[in-house]
């Protein structure tokens, strides 16, 4: 029987954790086995899973839904947008059977892009192989925006069917994919007809879920949110700190602070400090480890952590281990000098 190939295309970057992330990996969880209570589905339908952060990574080719393992989803820094296309694009050129004398071929694959931001990588070149321009096109794809940071336009040159998530909560989430599940399972049961070549029906989209029309446009201004990787100066534990920036204010608003796989910022140039004036950072979030409510930077390596606002004893950097004084022990709490508090 011909196959229905699936591919997701999952954005794990550092904006996605929390519940998110949470959200999406259980929400995968339940698609892989709503799909197989499915007879046509598991039949039919062959799905491979790729993530992207820093770069893309392929955590397991096309394969049969008796043999899928939900993945494991991890959070690391970065969107490579482009390299998940391109992979993608391999993995399709490369899994998807053609058409011969011999044998028909599979039908068209479905794409399905899950990303909540901006491609911090070269993603126009992959626009050659997946994108609107490409005739005919080798996928049906569906391009999934969640919240309020994503860029539309980005996304619209990849696809025409864009659809927008506004708020990430988790049982949006779960509502997208229930969706996404019963929509994919339609697809299969359309082998017999054209329905797989026009792929998923969106005409019965969640109340929550939006599709964008080519009037939409990209966010202008300042990015909406930025991120600071740091680790707690006790356990040596890795943490992220979330900022939103507020129009009114002008500034950059601490909003949470997430604990971190040590993993995934194994990396030196994961602490890398965002490219913003340390001005607009209006104070840092809490340690999620030791609730420590101020942070420093070292001059040495470079690495953030927390430390004691109100404290006045020398502090060892829990990355290279050097010891640090404080610069300005009367500095107001509320100040947070990257750079500048510590030495």
């Amino acid at each position: 029987m011909r196959r229905l190939p699936v591919y997701l295309l999952l954005d794990c970057s550092e904006s996605m954790i929390g519940d998110g992330i949470k959200a999406v990996q259980q929400s995968v969880e339940t698609m892989l086995q709503t799909l197989r209570t499915d007879p046509h589905a598991l039949e039919t339908i062959w799905i491979s899973c790729i993530t992207f952060d820093r770069e893309a990574r392929l955590l397991f080719p096309l394969t049969e839904l008796t043999e899928v393992q939900a993945p494991k989803l991890q959070v690391r820094p970065g969107t490579a947008l482009g390299a998940a296309l391109n992979l993608c694009a391999d993995r399709i050129q490369t899994e998807v059977r053609k058409t011969s004398v011999m044998q028909k071929g599979d039908w068209r694959p479905l794409i399905i892009l899950l990303t909540d931001g901006q491609a911090t990588d070269d993603w126009t070149s992959a626009l050659k192989r997946l994108g609107q321009k490409v005739k005919p096109s080798p996928a049906n794809i569906y391009a999934i925006g969640c919240g309020e940071d994503v860029d539309v336009a980005e996304l619209r040159e990849l696809t025409d069917i864009v659809l927008h998530l506004p708020e990430m909560t988790p049982d949006r989430i779960k509502k997208l994919f229930v969706w996404l599940t019963a929509s994919v399972t339609e697809t299969s049961h359309g082998v017999n007809d054209v329905t797989p070549e026009k792929g998923i029906n969106l005409s019965k989209l969640p109340e929550c879920v939006q599709k964008v029309d080519h009037t939409a446009v990209a966010r202008q201004g300042p990015p909406r949110q930025v991120f600071i990787f740091a680790r707690c100066t006790k356990s040596r534990q890795p943490y992220l700190m979330r900022y939103r920036y507020e129009e009114e204010l002008g500034v950059y608003l601490p909003k949470d602070s997430h604990p971190m796989d040590s993993e995934t910022l194994s990396n030196r140039e994961t602490f890398a400090l965002p490219e913003i004036p340390s001005e607009l950072l209006d104070g840092p979030s809490h340690c999620p480890y030791c609730y420590a409510l101020g942070a420093g930077s070292c001059g040495n390596c470079g690495t953030v952590f927390c430390s004691d606002p109100g404290g006045t004893e020398s502090i060892v950097c829990p990355g290279c281990q050097n010891t640090l004084q404080r610069r300005s022990p009367n500095e107001p709490q509320r100040s947070f000098r990257i750079r500048q508090s510590l030495s």
